[in-house]
């Protein structure tokens, strides 16, 4: 190699490498949103499972139906 080609060798080693950076802050930039969206989502889906507890046990404590005899009521 000659002195020509090592500046065009160095040339594109710094665009890939401020592209690659570019993009790797990028990735970490979306990494960090939906981790923070996981976590946001993780709490509401936590809070709807102690809503649903509270209401299946509140429902159970209210409902008292008798039950229907299978027994033959005579004839006909």
């Amino acid at each position: 190699m000659n002195e020509q080609d090592l500046k065009y060798l160095i040339g594109s080693y710094q665009t890939t490498s401020n592209e690659l950076f570019s993009q790797s802050i990028a990735t970490n930039a979306k990494i960090r949103q939906l981790s923070d969206l996981v976590e946001a989502l993780t709490a509401k889906v936590k809070n709807q499972e102690e809503e649903i507890i509270k209401l299946k046990s509140s429902s159970e404590k209210t409902t008292t139906r008798s039950k229907k005899t299978t027994e033959d009521a005579g004839t006909f």
